[in-house]
C-alpha cells in the first residue's frame, strides 16, 4: 500500500488496471479451499500488468445463496473442502450466525458438470442423484459432509440451480379475468 500512497499521478492519467498488482485479495487459495478447485491464470496483455484470471473455472463444488438468488456462499456461511479423491470429497459447512438459520445450495462443479450421487454426515446417508442439493444450517451449526460424485457426467451449464424448474414460478396471472372478477374493465 505504500507504493499506492506514493503514486503522484492523477487519477485521469492512470490506466484502469494500474492497481491490479497491488490488489491484496488472493483468489487462488479461496478457489482451492472452498470449492476444491484449480485456479488458472493467463498471462497479461502487457509486460507491466500482472497475470490475470479469465480462464474456465475447474472446481469440484460451487455454492449458491437461494435466499438472495445469487451465486456464492450465503452471508455467515463458511466452507472448507478438507480432502478429495477420484469420486468423492469431504466438505465442512458452518453457519457462524448465532441467531439466523442459513440455507445453501451445493452444486457439483462450477458448471454443474458433476453428478452428485450421495451425501453423508457420518451418521446418515442420502441419495442425491442430481447436480446439486440444498443444505439448511441452524444458527451456530456446522456439518462435515462426505459427497460422492460422478465427475463430468453432466453437460455443463451456466444456469442457476433454481432455473432448472419452473415450479416456483407458478402460472402467469390471467390479468383480464382478475380484472373482471374485481369489477374492473
Amino acid at each position: 500500500m505504500e507504493t499506492v500512497d506514493k503514486d503522484s499521478t492523477s487519477a485521469d492519467m492512470r490506466l484502469a488496471d494500474s492497481a491490479l498488482e497491488f490488489n491484496p485479495a488472493a483468489v487462488m487459495p479461496l478457489t482451492q479451499l472452498i470449492e476444491g478447485g484449480l485456479y488458472l491464470q493467463h498471462g497479461s496483455w502487457a509486460r507491466s500488468s500482472p497475470n490475470q484470471g479469465g480462464t474456465l473455472l475447474f472446481t469440484r463444488l460451487r455454492y449458491f445463496d437461494p435466499a438472495r438468488r445469487r451465486a456464492g456462499l450465503p452471508q455467515d456461511v463458511a466452507a472448507l473442502v478438507d480432502s478429495w479423491g477420484p469420486d468423492s470429497l469431504t466438505l465442512t459447512l458452518v453457519n457462524v450466525s448465532p441467531s439466523m438459520a442459513r440455507s445453501v445450495i451445493v452444486q457439483g462443479g462450477a458448471y454443474a458438470e458433476h453428478q452428485l450421487v450421495s451425501v453423508s454426515d457420518g451418521k446418515t446417508s442420502m441419495a442425491v442423484n442430481a447436480p446439486n442439493f440444498p443444505v439448511r444450517l441452524a444458527p451456530g451449526a456446522g456439518a462435515k459432509l462426505t459427497i460422492k460424485m460422478k465427475r463430468f457426467a453432466n453437460d455443463p451449464t451456466l444456469s442457476f440451480p433454481w432455473e432448472s424448474t419452473v415450479a416456483d414460478l407458478g402460472n402467469p396471472p390471467d390479468i383480464a379475468n382478475d380484472a373482471r372478477k374485481s369489477g374492473g374493465p
